[in-house]
């Protein structure tokens, strides 16, 4: 015999289970690190406090570009900023609002009589991929030069660099900035970070890197409604850079998430290492 639950026992599980969530929400609000703060909300009294107890900033940098047919245009900016916050909750300190930033290498050819760019894999697809913008990589050097600088000048101890963006020509200039920044009494960290045991599985075999199935799975882990996976390598212009629709059940949020969550751990370490560090120096 089936019992049945009056309505209104049913309305008030239901309103007990809402309010249960939200107060969860609120608590873990509560519950975040009290030392973190995003620059465009701060004030005055906010980067004192901060420069005396975590002089941590973090940027995160990355363009706007195609990423075939099934993921947004934000894919690399959305999986940086990610990563980012991810640390910066684990250390404290200050985030700066993303920068929608960041270059590939620029190809040319000649075609009718005249020279036209090709911009990254645009040189394997012969066509325009819409959505991409790009700056040079002298323009990234020169924001990141005037920018650090002012974030020194602040009193900031290490600036984190997060990019979701793998461009050649473009890890290099990031890469610059640590070697720059060495001696000087703000550190730049962006790939020189601590070796943390590598979750097993992480790897995605045989996904050819952009676009495919392996950053699919990075960006879904993030926001999924940004990955449509009907489209998945369906499109010349996909199949083109080697993306294939047979290899859409490879996209595997879980592993993207665990891959995110890795490179933030990462990050934290370092921080939270070079903190302790320079307390001990004091």
């Amino acid at each position: 015999m089936k019992t049945k639950i009056p309505f209104l026992l049913t309305t008030i599980l239901i309103s007990a289970f809402i309010n249960v969530s939200f107060s969860q929400i609120k608590k873990n609000d509560k519950e975040e690190n009290p030392n973190c703060w995003r620059w465009e909300k701060m004030m005055p009294k906010d980067l004192k406090k901060a420069l005396a107890t975590v002089p941590v900033a973090y940027l995160v940098i990355s363009p706007l570009e195609w990423h075939g047919e099934a993921m947004s245009f934000g894919t690399d900016p959305a999986i940086g900023t990610e990563v980012a916050e991810l640390a910066w909750r684990k250390t404290g300190g200050v985030l700066i609002p993303t920068l929608y930033l960041g270059s590939e290498t620029e190809y040319k050819d000649i075609l009718s009589g005249e020279i036209v760019s090709y911009w990254g894999l645009e040189w394997a697809t012969k066509e325009i991929n819409h959505g991409s913008i790009y700056v040079g990589n002298h323009v990234v050097d020169l924001v990141l030069q005037d920018m650090l600088k002012q974030i020194e000048r602040e009193g900031f101890k290490a600036c984190v660099l997060v990019s979701g963006h793998g461009g050649l020509e473009y890890v290099k200039v990031l890469s610059e900035y640590e070697k720059r920044y060495a001696d000087r009494p703000m550190k730049v960290f962006y790939r020189n970070l601590e070796e943390v045991k590598r979750p097993e599985n992480l790897s995605f075999k045989g996904s050819g890197g952009h676009a495919d199935f392996a950053e699919a799975s990075n960006l879904g882990a993030v926001d999924p409604t940004q990955v449509d996976k009907s489209l998945f390598g369906k499109t010349a212009q996909d199949q083109k850079i080697g993306l294939s629709d047979k290899n859409v059940d490879k996209i595997d949020y879980g592993k993207g998430r665990t891959g995110i969550n890795f490179r933030a751990e990462r990050i934290a370490l370092t921080i939270n290492k070079f903190l302790k560090s320079a307390d001990s120096e004091k």
